[in-house]
């Protein structure tokens, strides 16, 4: 099994948090946060009753990258974890769709002054006007 790196991971999560509409992006977060919820509840001092849970913003990549350290270094030291957290990234971390499908997207505080193209495979020329 190859190791888990963090930048896998981070990937992974967003491509399940992509999805969290539907019902399979749902369950992927859900599968999820029962992982961060033993990771937690596994740690030294184990506080009494359950964690408080994780909630992070959708675009804090920083407490997601954080998060996914401390995932990877418990998949390091855990090989029963790091299985789990494995197949939870090959069940979950792919963009729905087919192999090389394509999410396009324009977010945040984009500012769209003209027109925008967005796509994968074009073919021939592209005209505005």
């Amino acid at each position: 099994m190859d190791p888990v790196t963090a930048g896998a991971l981070v990937t992974a999560v967003n491509a399940a948090a992509s999805g969290a509409g539907g019902e399979a992006g749902r369950r992927a977060l859900e599968s999820f946060g029962a992982l961060v919820r033993r990771v937690l509840r596994r740690g030294e001092g184990e506080p009494a009753g359950e964690p408080e849970p994780v909630a992070i913003p959708y675009d804090d990549g920083d407490r997601l990258r954080q998060l996914a350290d401390l995932l990877v270094e418990r998949a390091r030291r855990d090989s029963e974890f790091g299985r789990d957290l494995a197949a939870w990234m090959r069940e979950h971390g792919e963009p729905a769709g087919a192999a090389g499908a394509v999410h396009n997207s324009v977010s945040g505080d984009a500012r769209i002054t003209g027109p925008v193209i967005q796509g994968r495979d074009f073919h021939g020329p592209i005209n505005f006007g």
